[in-house]
């Protein structure tokens, strides 16, 4: 089993295909993540590992948004929408405390050395009740899934469900994503698990088996948690 890479390999993985990184994503994943996360965010937004800002760019229609990304590729691609962007590791963030009312981290959490301190410094720079979002791969689904990758390939589903695949085995749980979360004074206001099916055709699909026990099969996890006041 490969080795977790570290924050600072990350940097360079991701700022290699900063330039194509949307080329290679899901789209179907990125709308659900822009829909779910873009309707539980409030305020002043800042969007932690935010890739090239698509989240960043959907939530700027109705929000003043902030970006950040460790790999300085992924920041320039951010600053061509026209955001404000900042190149940073998510364990320090350059921002001063109480500054803003939602942070938003879509699929980065898993790859932190340690997520405890993006969840410290979260805490530090949100408003007292201001908004965690957090969206993540959930660890049992996408470890059959990974199983299943040629099959689905073969189905057309070429684009990865989450990127440098042969890099990461462990991804969230809710036991986990929970512990961290009270351990760091913020309290779960709901939670999702969606989608089942990583393929558009399928939402229909994906709406029926989510309301049955089929639904913990969901491949991503996502959490709404508020800083105590």
């Amino acid at each position: 089993m490969p080795t977790k890479p570290t924050n600072s390999e990350f940097k360079n993985i991701f700022d290699k295909v900063a330039v194509q990184y949307d080329e290679i994503s899901n789209p179907y994943l990125v709308e659900t993540r822009k829909k779910i996360l873009g309707g539980w965010a409030k305020g002043k937004c800042l969007e932690v590992g935010a890739g090239t800002g698509e989240i960043s760019k959907f939530l700027s229609a109705q929000h003043q948004v902030v970006s950040t990304d460790i790999a300085p590729g992924m920041v320039e691609e951010i600053r061509k929408r026209g955001l404000e962007a900042y190149e940073c590791d998510a364990e320090k963030l350059p921002f001063e405390d109480n500054s803003f009312d939602s942070v938003i981290s879509a699929e980065m959490l898993f790859y932190l050395d340690n997520p405890d301190k993006f969840l410290a410094e979260a805490s530090r720079v949100l408003r007292p009740g201001g908004r965690l979002l957090i969206s993540g791969a959930s660890n049992f689904p996408v470890k059959l899934y990974d199983r299943l990758r040629s099959f689905f390939r073969a189905l057309g589903l070429k684009k990865g469900m989450y990127f440098e695949e042969d890099t990461l085995r462990e991804f969230m749980t809710f036991p986990k994503i929970r512990t961290l979360l009270q351990k760091n004074h913020f309290q779960i206001i709901e939670e999702k698990q969606t989608p089942i099916l990583p393929i558009a055709g399928f939402a229909a699909l994906n709406q029926a088996l989510e309301k049955t026990p089929l639904k913990r099969l969901g491949i991503f996890i996502f959490v709404f948690a508020q800083k105590n006041a």
